[in-house]
């Protein structure tokens, strides 16, 4: 079942590469760029035996619209909610979500052609069976070749059906995703001026997806924050305070983690208190901590862009956010208002 999801009229960036100024970033170069605008509006595909009283769709919208309405709508973006009730109806949406990254342009290969390679490739066949086998797998995937697009995928979204919180949540984290790839080249590497550092991307997500629940009436944002030093909350366990008791010799930007283990720990946890300490210590406007210093990463680069939307050089602040840091809970959760 596909269900459009009619959210905003204005969308900005479709792309990840550099793109050429416009009259509008020519007086503010810190502006999404106007030539990308779109009225592409995201799709949701969900299985057959999911969303029987439409509240799936329902909480995952929730986040998603709360998400486009504060970065822009990005696209196109295809979000897919799969479960093992028919398999019938999961190889008819891997077949539509084939036919999304067909390229007409192609002189090596038909539309049907580049169809079948998409279903035959041995990622797709494993994703599928792990769907058809209801094992909960899956996340953010995007393309680096045209045509560009995003996906969320959840392999088995009972779950989240199950879990109306959650499912937002999972919606608000993601398509930060979305908003940060599209001003990035993610064919470099992550340490490059064209990408953004795993931090940056997983650590503002966790923070901007929890400020958002907050918003939304749905968390404790002060409470999310301290819970990610004591008990690593909903992200992983060890918690912040555990792995910096056992871990003297961290750094921030170090891209090892994903292989060596602590990804959660730094990039999720600690990437969310540095946005946290950008914001609230350094007084940096939230807006320009999660969205605006995004928009002048292709046209000046991640470091240089920093600096000037941040007010310090990427070093000065990990060297800043590693005393700060290594304070007592009190102490850093001086930092965030009472209300």
């Amino acid at each position: 079942m596909k269900v459009s999801t009619p959210l905003l009229a204005i969308s900005l960036v479709a792309g990840c590469a550099e793109k050429k100024s416009s009259d509008a970033q020519k007086n503010d170069p810190a502006a999404p760029d106007v030539e990308a605008v779109t009225s592409v509006e995201p799709v949701l595909f969900v299985a057959d035996g999911l969303n029987t009283d439409g509240s799936l769709v329902r909480n995952y919208q929730r986040g998603l619209r709360y998400a486009i309405d504060y970065f822009g709508n990005y696209g196109p973006y295809y979000v897919y909610l799969l479960g093992p009730d028919s398999e019938q109806s999961i190889r008819e949406i891997y077949r539509q979500r084939a036919l999304t990254r067909t390229n007409p342009d192609s002189p090596f290969l038909t539309a049907e052609e580049q169809v079948e390679k998409f279903l035959n490739r041995p990622n797709v066949v494993t994703e599928m069976r792990s769907v058809l086998a209801g094992r909960t797998e899956g996340g953010l995937t995007w393309t680096q070749e045209p045509p560009i697009l995003y996906e969320d995928v959840t392999t088995n979204a009972k779950g989240r059906e199950k879990d109306p919180v959650e499912n937002t949540w999972g919606a608000l984290h993601e398509y930060h995703h979305v908003f940060q790839m599209a001003h990035c080249d993610t064919r470099q590497e992550r340490t490059s001026e064209k990408n953004i550092n795993s931090w940056m991307a997983e650590g503002m997500a966790t923070y901007s997806s929890a400020r958002f629940m907050e918003n939304l009436g749905l968390i404790d944002f002060r409470d999310y924050m301290l819970k990610l030093r004591t008990s690593g909350a909903n992200i992983s366990r060890p918690s912040v305070n555990e792995f910096l008791a056992t871990t003297q010799n961290w750094q921030l930007q170090n891209e090892g983690y994903w292989e060596q283990g602590g990804a959660a720990q730094v990039y999720y946890m600690l990437g969310a208190w540095a946005t946290a300490y950008l914001i609230h210590v350094q007084r940096i406007n939230e807006v320009v901590v999660l969205r605006d210093w995004y928009y002048d990463i292709p046209r000046i680069g991640k470091s240089a862009s920093f600096r000037k939307h941040m007010g310090l050089s990427l070093a000065e602040f990990y060297r800043k956010f590693d005393d700060f840091i290594r304070q007592t809970d009190a102490k850093v959760m001086e930092i965030f208002p009472r209300y």
